[in-house]
């Protein structure tokens, strides 16, 4: 979940961020198409439930695409607009066409693309190719969308790159067999375990042991299907010329190591870590797994700020304060400098969850020595935690408030000097206190 926080660099909007604010978390609980202004019980999602779909089509099909859905003011939506996801199936690779458009455009792999290489539309199918057994054949036609209503979201691996890719593509032939392996090791232990042994006759073509009539049928004379069963905690005398050998049930003693080399191939391939796939965190120490997560976290960020941020977020929320300036939804005042220059109001800072703490009392005391040395700054150390510092500062504020107007005092306050004799004393009260003690000695 990655939220906004701030604007920026202009006095009048600073003046009225709250106002942005508000309406901003009150649309993004009204962002899925699903949602219906007349059943505030509608909707599968919100915006940040859409931030996880989005986040997790890529992964798995490469590719998401979030289309613009402009809606009447009438339907009294904080601001009328709401996004429509939809997956990769829909626009069709396969379609490449370039006489059927009436200028030079070019269609590559479902996308249009002007002669100047820049996306003029996408042609999805009007349902999912999966789901045309529910709809008319009708359905399966094509639909134009421009792309000014498209966001193609997928993490670019390569220059020119058009269309994702998913990101276990490297790694599924690998996974596909050792699934069969382990299916093969399963089948392999019930066999094992259903035969008890074998009877061994000096004469197959005359069995001393007659078949059993009720399990092979009348007529079914076969020595090799005759079965003869061992009851538990007996043993049956043999007849003459008979000898019992019991299977041996053997362990492949490799199995989990192949089985762990394995995953851990798969982990790399996924970019991920060995005991991320396997939950197994047997062999982790404290030094390892902050290793592997610190290579992890790096990963993530990547994601997060060159994709995520930037094909995502700052679309939608540039799109959400376009509509809202045009439906007039924080007045006439705010269009007219809109209009004039959009980017003070489309500057904000987007704010990624933090990271958990491994060792919450070092990370505590590293961040608090960086702050103190300079080289680093409580926004920065705020943002790593997935917080705002100025939504800090203005909640520390209201604590402050709220206890002197109570008459309460606590060591979490930031206007109390934290060391030496007057610890626990605020400066107004040390300077009070030193023009008492003069008056005394006086």
């Amino acid at each position: 979940m990655i939220h906004a926080h701030g604007l920026h660099d202009l006095s009048y909007v600073k003046s009225t961020a709250q106002l942005f604010l508000k309406k901003w978390n009150r649309w993004i609980r009204e962002s899925d198409v699903e949602y219906d202004p007349n059943n505030p019980a509608s909707g599968q999602t919100d915006f940040y439930g859409q931030q996880m779909i989005i986040a997790r089509e890529v992964m798995e099909a490469g590719e998401v695409f979030v289309r613009f859905r402009p809606r009447p003011r009438k339907e009294g939506l904080a601001v009328p607009l709401q996004l429509q996801l939809i997956e990769a199936e829909q626009l069709p690779l396969w379609r490449m066409s370039s006489q059927e458009m009436p200028t030079d455009n070019r269609v590559r792999s479902g996308i249009e693309f002007r002669p100047d290489g820049r996306r003029a539309a996408y042609h999805f199918w009007r349902a999912h190719p999966g789901e045309t057994m529910f709809f008319p054949l009708e359905a399966m036609s094509v639909e134009r969308v421009p792309a000014t209503d498209v966001l193609h979201v997928y993490k670019p691996i390569r220059a020119g790159q058009f269309r994702g890719q998913p990101w276990l593509t490297s790694v599924l032939a690998k996974l596909y067999e050792l699934e069969q392996y382990t299916d093969a090791e399963i089948v392999r232990k019930k066999v094992a375990a259903m035969i008890t042994g074998f009877i061994k006759q000096v004469s197959p073509d005359n069995p001393i042991i007659p078949p059993d009539q009720q399990q092979n049928g009348p007529g079914q004379t076969d020595p090799g299907a005759q079965i003869s069963k061992l009851e538990p905690g007996t043993f049956p005398v043999l007849n003459p010329g008979e000898e019992v050998e019991f299977a041996e049930a053997r362990d492949s003693g490799d199995f989990k190591a192949f089985i762990r080399t394995c995953l851990q191939a798969f982990a790399s391939g996924a970019g991920l870590a060995e005991y991320q796939i396997s939950g197994d965190l047997s062999g982790i120490n404290y030094s390892s797994i902050r290793a592997g997560l610190l290579e992890f976290r790096r990963k993530c960020e990547q994601f997060q700020y060159s994709v995520f941020t930037f094909q995502v977020c700052h679309p939608i929320y540039r799109r959400w304060l376009r509509e809202a300036m045009l439906a007039l939804v924080f007045g006439v005042e705010f269009l007219t400098a809109y209009d004039k220059d959009p980017e003070p109001f489309e500057e904000v800072q987007w704010v990624t969850p933090g990271w958990p703490w491994v060792d919450p009392d070092k990370d505590m005391k590293a961040a608090e020595r960086a702050i103190r040395d300079g080289l680093s700054t409580r926004s920065i150390e705020c943002a790593e935690q997935g917080y705002d510092a100025a939504l800090i500062d203005s909640q520390q504020k209201s604590d402050n408030d709220r206890a002197d107007k109570y008459g309460l005092s606590y060591d979490s306050d930031g206007r109390k000097i934290l060391t030496g004799r007057n610890a626990g004393m605020t400066e107004e009260e040390i300077e009070k206190d030193g023009v008492s003690g003069k008056m005394e000695a006086q």
